[in-house]
């Protein structure tokens, strides 16, 4: 016992103990390692026994048997260490009916292993003796009393009756003659005891009602048969249809994985699903996912396909489109979680690429600091890997991580802003990501090129105005001196001092129009102060000047203000062209232009700009002006230049509205008068 008493010096005992009906306590413990164990204290006085009992636990090996990690002498007895357990009566009330089925399948294959294998019988085989680990499984324990069938004399079986449950006790060891069983029947003993630990356990069983009494009568009819040469070996019991649920059918398949064929694991995984959502959740969540969950089953193209995404993400409420999931969040957090975590540290292509084809099902249900320093580094070995679909999925799971976890964890170094938002200049809300994805984004996009004034405005909150659901800049107020003006011909100033825009000329237009046709006053309602227009000039006006239409006035409204290079009465000056207009483009005259070309949106370029530095430098509209718009001479307030007057009518008025001037040609019309007569009726 000396090295193992020295591996145990680093096993701290935690919480009470829990006191056995024999008077052996198991205290829960931790191992310096991390790992937790169950540490159970026998008197000193027992020594022998403890002994024995870790020769057995060290030398048998078998899933439901206990398992043996260390045995120390300490002040206050003798630590016998094993994995971490409880004891069934503690954890029998937690159970389910499926889990107690499996649990009764576990000791009777326990039981079978010592029978022929290992040529022993245990001697106590009942409720006190049974322990459920924390996977589920139930472990047979007590190996004290173990001895091989030629040894269980009747001096032996009195020795140990101090720790053998009574109930257990058959028949035949009461008889005056009882003497040892033959070899044959060495199983006789424990299949009695087995059998009354059974009966007492489908007591607490509900559902599988035929099944259940099957399996009782059973138990009443040979393992509980007075004489034990009528009791049959226990391995008869494994067939029986008590054992055929779908639960243990599960497990057992799970478990004997690697000895199917190709042809039954995939009928197997093909129907799992089915089979499964009929289990208790729980029962699902502690039994099934760390068998389901590993290197074996991800290997299976089958399993892959057809069940593994219903168990690699938690049900999701008001998803009826979505998978159909097996457990809730609350248990996916619990149980898959920790199971997926360890599978992140497996290093195999075929579990690498399961996890993270799914990640984005369940990388929400991990914690910041769970995908910070277990989920990131282990995804981020992919990009370095020679496997294509390696590197492929890796970059689509750093996409759903950066979502997470936030781009400066993800990419981390420094970042700078690169792609600019250029969007068309009209204001709306855009989405710009794919249908169904989830990292939405909307952008509001400003008007004309113009910000939101209510947002940009620095007065606080702007009170509503009526325009304001079309967001239409202000025309009306200066442009800069680099902007075209619209020659006026001597109009008066206009209130806020500017030359006057193109928006107040087509207005003018329109207005003067309209008073021609109506007979009222206008502008052009005389001439020379005063002085009726002539009939000829009135007939021309209404020729020059069309009628607007309704779109025509709303480009027109929608034109910026464009000061004229032309002379105005507030600035005698002349004004200056914008710099290099000249080189750029000739303007042309009304009669060059073809139809709508006079609303079609020029683009100048700004020389000198690197283009590298703005990918949109060329796309700043420049819109040409028209031809300047006749002001009448009665609305003239400076002294009349003569040269003025020698433009032409056609270039006084602005060319949108400017009549092409055609020469009417004689046509004889419908023909001679004989060959068509109005007053004939007969057509």
């Amino acid at each position: 016992m000396g090295a193992e008493s020295s591996a145990l010096q680093s096993c701290a005992l935690k919480g009470p103990p829990v006191t056995l009906p024999s008077g052996l306590a198991v205290f829960p413990a931790e191992l310096q390692d991390g790992r937790v164990a169950s540490v159970f204290v026998y008197k000193r006085e027992n020594e022998d026994k403890v002994n024995k009992a870790a020769k057995h636990l060290k030398t048998l090996r078998h899933p439901c048997l206990l398992r043996f990690l260390s045995c120390s002498v300490e002040a206050d007895g003798i630590h016998l260490v094993t994995e971490r357990v409880q004891p069934l009566e503690v954890a029998l009330a937690t159970l389910s009916s499926a889990e107690v089925c499996a649990g009764i399948y576990d000791i009777l294959l326990a039981l079978i292993f010592l029978h022929d294998r290992g040529h022993l019988t245990h001697n106590n085989v009942c409720a006190s003796s049974v322990f459920v680990s924390e996977d589920g499984h139930w472990k047979l324990g007590a190996m004290e009393t173990v001895c091989q069938v030629p040894q269980a004399t009747p001096e032996f079986l009195r020795s140990i009756q101090s720790v053998r449950d009574p109930a257990g006790v058959p028949p035949e060891e009461t008889a005056p003659e009882f003497t040892a069983l033959p070899e044959a029947h060495g199983h006789a003993r424990d299949a009695y005891a087995f059998g009354k630990l059974a009966e007492r356990l489908l007591e607490t069983l509900s559902g599988q009602a035929d099944a259940l009494c099957s399996f009782r009568q059973t138990l009443h009819a040979a393992l509980l048969h007075p004489a034990p040469q009528r009791r049959p070996a226990l391995r008869t019991l494994l067939p029986h249809g008590f054992f055929r649920n779908d639960f243990l059918e599960v497990v057992n398949f799970l478990k004997s994985l690697t000895l199917k064929s190709e042809e039954e694991k995939t009928e197997f995984f093909k129907f799992l699903l089915d089979r499964v959502s009929c289990l208790p959740e729980e029962l699902v969540a502690a039994r099934l996912v760390p068998l389901l969950l590993n290197q074996l089953v991800f290997a299976e193209p089958v399993a892959v396909r057809s069940f593994l995404p219903h168990l690699l993400g938690p049900k999701k409420d008001g998803a009826p489109g979505g998978t159909p999931c097996l457990l809730s969040p609350a248990l996916f957090r619990a149980r898959v979680v920790p199971v997926l975590l360890r599978l992140f540290e497996v290093h195999e292509e075929h579990v690498r690429l399961v996890l993270l084809t799914h990640l984005e099902a369940y990388a929400a249900h991990f914690t910041r600091e769970q995908l910070r320093t277990v989920v990131l580094p282990q995804v981020l070995l992919g990009l370095r890997d020679t496997s294509t679909p390696i590197v492929a999925i890796t970059l689509h799971s750093l996409a759903v991580l950066v979502s997470l976890l936030g781009p400066e964890v993800v990419v981390g170094g420094e970042r700078t802003k690169i792609f600019k938002r250029t969007a068309p200049s009209f204001t709306k809300t855009t989405d710009l990501s794919p249908e169904g994805d989830q990292f939405t984004q909307t952008t509001k996009f400003p008007v004309n090129g113009l910000p939101d004034v209510r947002n940009t405005s620095t007065g606080g909150h702007v009170p509503p105005s009526p325009q304001a659901s079309e967001d239409w800049p202000d025309w009306s107020e200066p442009e800069g001196p680099e902007t075209r003006t619209v020659s006026t011909q001597g109009a008066p100033p206009e209130p806020q001092g500017a030359a006057g825009s193109l928006l107040r000329d087509l207005e003018a237009a329109a207005g003067t129009r309209n008073d021609l046709e109506h007979g009222g006053p206008g502008p052009a309602a005389s001439l020379g102060g005063g002085t009726a227009a002539a009939p000829g000039r009135l007939q021309a006006l209404r020729t020059v000047v069309p009628p607007l239409s309704e779109e025509a006035e709303l480009l027109a409204s929608s034109r910026p203000p464009k000061t004229s290079p032309a002379r105005s009465v507030d600035n005698p000056e002349p004004a200056k062209p914008p710099k290099g207009s000249s080189q750029e483009r000739r303007p042309q005259a009304p009669s060059e232009w073809g139809l709508g070309e006079e609303f079609t949106i020029q683009v100048k370029k700004k020389p000198g700009q690197d283009p590298e530095l703005d990918w949109f430098a060329d796309m700043t509209p420049e819109i040409k002006p028209s031809a300047a718009v006749l002001i009448l001479p009665g609305l003239r307030t400076g002294p009349v230049d003569p040269h003025e007057d020698a433009v032409s009518p056609g270039m006084q008025f602005s060319s949108k509205f400017a009549a092409a001037d055609t020469t009417e040609a004689e046509s004889e019309g419908w023909g001679d008068a004989g060959e068509l007569t109005w007053g004939d009726g007969s057509w």
